[in-house]
């Protein structure tokens, strides 16, 4: 038996510095439109209500309108805001523009805008973190999943390296996620910014390797121009469904069991910000896919809850959001200064993913009438 690959001891945001050669906008209209997420909220009657997300970040502007009286609970695992435990606001930035774009409901309006959040600082104001920490906020989670309803877990973060599988040996962080997916929360997390950094070769960061986890890529959600980021990486043009330059990615050829499960819009999004009650962001990475995605679960949960009195599993989750994605082409047409696998991966769809939950009860009711 090979030894286990070592970890290193600290972890940060997945989030590239941004420098825009074009001006920037406000883009969560351009992820809803793309994705079909209004018409998915209407169509099945779902806004994540009665159900939380917990955002495992920087913290939360708590004060910002986008959260009005839907922050249930908040903790904090860093020595920041005087080590108060019960104090996780952000002065950041990066977790309230992912949270916003799950949760938000007011200047902006996030994936799942009835959905309760509840953030936990895992990371310091100025980025760092520790997998000690991320292990404790897990097990907080684990412990009152059922007090909170909290149903998903978005972590957008992560520590650069690029795997390919999960042999990390005795993990406290991987055993927290399989403990979660067990008890039907979804870990929804950033596959890593860092394909360029890795000359183009196919991997994921820790902890989005672990095969317990749901695992998000970034795409463009539109022909927003050309863009530069700090790693090194270049988009020359970009449309709708090109994977972005930065984000990491691992097609099921290399490891099934590890792929990236999804990917989802990630750049650029413009979500609630840190300053003021009206604060707002925009961000780049596959941090603000992560948060798209862990919105779209909590659509689908809903949904499935409504029919069945109970969450889907996890397993199931994943399936629906693949069978109602989109098939991309990596490097079809993509125009960057990375190399492409030429492989395909699934972009996710709010209207189809839906249905493909629709579909299942469906099939489920017809089996129970037929004895």
């Amino acid at each position: 038996m090979s030894p286990a690959q070592q970890l290193p001891d600290d972890i940060a945001p997945v989030e590239p510095p941004v420098q825009f050669d074009e001006p920037v906008f406000s883009f969560l209209p351009e992820v809803d439109n793309f994705l079909w997420v209004s018409q998915a909220r209407n169509a099945f009657g779902v806004d994540g209500s009665g159900l939380t997300v917990a955002v495992l970040d920087t913290g939360l502007n708590t004060g910002h309108v986008d959260f009005a009286g839907r922050v249930v609970a908040q903790r904090n695992f860093t020595p920041d805001n005087g080590s108060d435990a019960n104090n996780a606001t952000d002065g950041n930035g990066h977790g309230t523009n992912v949270g916003g774009i799950i949760v938000a409901n007011g200047d902006h309006v996030g994936i799942a805008p009835g959905a309760n959040i509840i953030p936990i600082k895992v990371l310091k104001n100025q980025g760092g973190g520790s997998f000690a920490w991320i292990a404790e906020a897990l097990g907080w989670v684990l412990a009152n999943r059922e007090t909170f309803n909290i149903s998903v877990v978005c972590m957008s973060l992560g520590d650069s390296g690029n795997y390919t599988n999960d042999d990390f040996g005795q993990n406290a962080v991987r055993d927290k996620v399989r403990q979660l997916r067990q008890e039907k929360v979804a870990v929804v997390i950033a596959a890593g910014n860092d394909y360029f950094k890795h000359n183009s070769q196919e991997g994921m960061s820790f902890p989005a390797i672990i095969r317990e986890c749901v695992s998000v890529g970034a795409v463009y959600d539109a022909a927003e121009g050309s863009f530069s980021y700090g790693s090194g990486a270049k988009a020359f043009s970009t449309r709708a469904g090109q994977i972005t330059p930065f984000s990491q990615r691992l097609h099921p050829t290399v490891n099934a069991r590890t792929r990236t499960d999804i990917f989802a819009p990630g750049a650029p999004v413009t979500s609630s910000g840190k300053n003021g009650p009206h604060g707002e962001s925009t961000q780049h990475g596959t941090s603000q896919a992560t948060p798209v995605t862990a919105g779209l679960i909590l659509l689908m949960q809903d949904f499935y809850q409504r029919a069945k009195g109970e969450l889907p599993e996890v397993d199931d989750v994943v399936k629906w959001l693949r069978r109602g994605g989109v098939t991309i082409r990596d490097g079809d047409d993509e125009d960057d200064n990375v190399e492409h696998t030429g492989k395909s991966f699934i972009r996710a769809d709010a209207l189809s993913g839906l249905d493909a939950v629709r579909r299942h009860l469906h099939r489920e009711l017809l089996r129970e009438s037929m004895g």
